[in-house]
């Protein structure tokens, strides 16, 4: 009898719930990259540049966000094991997305979601001069300001 460890199974549901909120289809299948930077979104407007890979006209912003911070949690040990947790290239390089997604559709999600504390967590930690004195605090907060967004969003 073949057993996948917990991980494994956690990891690929996650990275299924991630995906599966990028699926949505836009509106402009057709639009060009610099149509996409200026044109509407699902509930406003993203303006200047663009900082998601496959950002469309139409997006839904929690979507979006709620993708990233699933793409990044994929990377992050289970929460207990902060003091465990490796910052290599791929973990900070995922906190760094994370901030571009919500320089795009951070404007546009519900006033509830603490957006700014996200970001300010997400642009500490995503430097590799971090002290590594600080991070197991900054990604515990990281973990209930993370949280926050995906509750305002309707994702638990």
């Amino acid at each position: 009898m073949t057993r996948t460890p917990l991980r494994t199974v956690l990891v690929v549901s996650a990275l299924a719930v991630g995906l599966s909120a990028c699926q949505s289809p836009s509106p402009r299948p057709s639009a060009s990259p610099a149509a996409v930077s200026s044109a509407s979104t699902a509930s406003g407007t993203t303006s200047g540049a663009v900082y998601v890979t496959g950002a469309k006209a139409g997006d839904d912003p929690c979507a979006r966000v709620v993708s990233a911070i699933g793409y990044l949690g994929l990377s992050l040990l289970p929460a207990g094991q902060e003091e465990a947790q490796h910052w290599d290239g791929d973990v900070r390089g995922r906190f760094g997305y994370l901030r571009g997604a919500l320089a795009m559709y951070g404007p546009h999600l519900p006033a509830s979601a603490p957006v700014a504390t996200v970001d300010g967590l997400a642009e500490t930690l995503s430097r590799a001069d971090t002290a590594g004195s600080r991070r197991t605090e900054l990604l515990r907060r990281y973990r209930k300001a993370s949280a926050a967004v995906l509750t305002a969003c309707g994702r638990s």
